[in-house]
């Protein structure tokens, strides 16, 4: 997997910067499907011995007041409410429908695509012999969900799920693809496979945002306050500030290897994806001081985004991440603490910034 050190290096080479606007504020198109700040229990798969077995597809800163921010919190927790009770049997669907066919389409990690019963079509990242594997599938997990916490509709959606591992290595099409499952797959002593199901992007579009074209015009657009973004480009650098924020919270190394961001054709929507370096238990030193070096350079944030990250407190952080199948915490004590920890250090940088540039200027996003 390419390295994420170079690509903070070079984001701090001098850009020239666009002239444009920056005004209007950013409106998030809708999520395609239901949300969900805790996902269901995952329902057993009850494979038919007659039939085929199916798989599962996968504003305030300090110096704002008391009353706006009470507004956007409620804001926040409404749109939250909306989106569980909207949630309905379609997730249900996801997490109890039969395997049909899978095959290995990962490169770096062992991800598998699972098609279910209904057509229904999912990424399924399960617990593996690889490095870390036993864990990495929560980072989809705990990101989706803090996603659903913060407002955020950029994170897709993941849940955790099981199969019979014994009915989903009889789904491969090869005999290469069966013995490769069960050489790298972790089975549970009840001979079921977990892991984090992804529900499908069919308009799954790659932005290449850490090569070098890209990277002059985001820079421009967030790190000179002078500089004017096009009101058609104010969306993609909104949700390029909120994700390089995101990422830090997370303690995401692996956002910059490449391949990890991208846009859901249908909506334009930027897709912060593969969140399985997240949340580790010890996270790479050195790629947090970059992030964090990256971020002191960002002048222009999202005011909602801001407000929501500040009101995130312990209870509603453990709230949000819940539980993984098994009924344990998702993250452990520690995760938890480190997560807080970097939020209020990100804050500091951002109140520093408003301190210097101003409220209106540096919290420019909607």
């Amino acid at each position: 997997m390419p390295g994420s050190r170079h690509f903070y290096e070079t984001a701090f080479f001098s850009a020239t910067f666009l002239v444009c606007a920056c005004g209007a504020g950013m409106n998030h198109a809708p999520r395609s499907g239901p949300t969900s700040l805790v996902p269901a229990a995952t329902a057993t798969r009850s494979p038919s011995p007659s039939t085929s077995p199916s798989t599962s597809t996968s504003t305030s800163t300090s110096t704002s007041t008391s009353t706006s921010t009470s507004t956007s919190t409620s804001a926040t927790a409404t749109a939250t409410a909306t989106a569980t009770a909207a949630r309905g049997s379609a997730e249900d669907n996801y997490l109890s429908a039969n395997p049909v066919s899978a095959k290995s389409i990962g490169h770096t990690s062992y991800v598998l695509k699972v098609t279910l019963e209904g057509g229904l079509v999912v990424a399924f990242k399960p617990r593996s012999i690889l490095p870390l594997g036993d864990r990495r599938y929560k980072g989809e997990i705990a990101a989706y969900r803090l996603a659903c916490a913060l407002g955020l509709d950029n994170v897709p959606r993941a849940m955790p799920g099981t199969f019979v591992a014994s009915v989903l290595q009889q789904t491969f099409a090869t005999q290469t693809g069966a013995a490769e499952f069960e050489q790298k797959v972790l089975v549970d002593e009840d001979g079921r496979v977990s892991g984090a199901l992804i529900p499908w992007i069919a308009d799954y579009r790659s932005l290449a945002l850490e090569e070098a074209s890209w990277r002059v015009k985001w820079t421009a657009w967030l790190m000179d306050s002078r500089a004017r973004i096009a009101a058609p480009d104010l969306p993609l650098a909104s949700s390029i500030s909120t994700m390089l924020v995101f990422d830090y919270v997370t303690a995401n190394w692996d956002r910059w290897s490449g391949g990890n961001v991208a846009r859901d054709g249908a909506t334009g929507r930027l897709l912060f994806v593969d969140n399985d370096g997240a949340f580790y238990e010890r996270p790479p030193h050195g790629a947090l001081t970059q992030q964090l070096a990256l971020l002191h350079r960002v002048a222009r944030f999202s005011r909602k985004f801001v407000a929501a990250l500040r009101a995130l407190d312990d209870a509603r952080l453990r709230n949000a991440l819940g539980r993984d199948t098994g009924g344990e915490p998702l993250l452990s004590d520690r995760v938890l603490s480190d997560l807080q920890t970097r939020k209020a250090t990100v804050l500091r940088v951002i109140d520093a910034r408003v301190a210097r540039l101003g409220n209106a200027a540096t919290l420019c996003f909607d």
